[in-house]
């Protein structure tokens, strides 16, 4: 999705912030599904809008959104919206893979959906967020982002794809020699199989 993007919210956004807040599905889902003056919402804004975790979804130049994440000790409470022609297009998983990746501490996500709002709930459980409980209507999810732990598995996951591709050369190399001369490439071969033998006999008494 070349043309998706997040930035961080500034003072121009409270627009479509406003128009998003007051949207007659968001409201239904929303804890306060009262519709918010003007006013009200210009006085949260401007005093939320600088919050680190606060950014505007972009379709090429287009606003079409906003993810917000606000802070609460340890955990980051995470709120998504997007306009209604952009829903069920996986715009919003991607704009939260994105959000997710510029959270920079060890932390705990969580999102809250009433119990009612199956799409949001499926939404997140899509993206890897897990059930914590429901109470009162409302049902919490959570993602642990743990940084050293993600950096840990990109690692393995790199090494992983460097070994597969590297199976594929030597199995090449033995293609040719095979072709070659294949009468001592399997001398030679057999003589691998032999010290593999060997190697997982000795590797059994660590057990």
């Amino acid at each position: 999705m070349k043309q998706i993007n997040i930035k961080k919210t500034i003072l121009l956004d409270k627009q479509i912030y406003f128009d998003l807040r007051n949207n007659l599905d968001n409201r239904k889902n929303s804890y306060n599904s009262k519709k918010i003056k003007i006013d009200d919402h210009n006085k949260w804004f401007k005093k939320n809008y600088k919050n680190k975790y606060y950014f505007t979804c972009y379709k090429g130049k287009s606003k079409i959104g906003y993810i917000r994440g606000d802070i609460l000790g340890d955990t980051i409470i995470v709120s998504v919206a997007l306009m209604n022609e952009n829903q069920n297009k996986n715009i919003g998983s991607y704009c939260l893979n994105l959000f997710e990746k510029k959270i920079n501490i060890n932390c705990i996500l969580i999102a809250k959906v009433k119990k009612i709002n199956r799409i949001s709930s499926h939404f997140f459980e899509k993206n890897g967020y897990s059930k914590l409980n429901t109470l009162t209507g409302i049902v919490t999810y959570y993602k642990i982002r743990n940084n050293l732990s993600i950096r840990y598995l990109n690692v393995i996951s790199n090494i992983e794809n460097v070994r597969k591709n590297n199976n594929i050369n030597w199995m090449n190399i033995l293609r040719i020699a095979f072709k070659k001369s294949p009468e001592e490439t399997s001398k030679v071969f057999k003589e691998i199989y032999t010290s593999d033998k060997k190697i997982n006999k000795l590797t059994k008494k660590l057990f």
